[in-house]
């Protein structure tokens, strides 16, 4: 979908869509959008206020089907939402991570390689 397409559907100025997709980090630090926003340009895709925000938990549904070891590696260590549904949806080559610590140690490693070894 096209930004003009959003801003035509959701009633939100171009300009506005555009500073938030740009830089979101930068744009979200400077100006907040509103919930009123957050909501009109979610109802346009189809995601939650919750989802464009990254907060979404996952549901029993969703955790029912995650790899042996992931669920209870997500719950000890409160790990994002967004992390843990990325975790789930990892398709290893070979054998994939079974227990809670395997779990710890590859999501370690992601951070590192994806944030620096600061954040990992």
């Amino acid at each position: 979908m096209s930004l003009s397409e959003l801003s035509r559907q959701s009633g939100i100025a171009k300009g506005y869509l555009w500073e938030l997709v740009q830089q979101p980090e930068a744009s979200m630090a400077r100006r907040k959008p509103s919930a009123e926003t957050l909501y009109a340009v979610g109802s346009v895709l189809g995601a939650s206020v919750g989802d464009l925000l990254g907060k979404t938990i996952p549901t029993p549904t969703d955790t029912q089907q995650w790899p042996e070891g992931l669920r209870e590696y997500v719950e000890e260590s409160h790990v994002p939402p967004d992390d843990a549904r990325m975790l789930a949806r990892i398709n290893a080559r070979g054998r994939t991570p079974r227990t809670p610590d395997e779990w710890k140690f590859l999501h370690g490693t992601i951070l590192m390689v994806t944030q620096g070894p600061d954040q990992g």
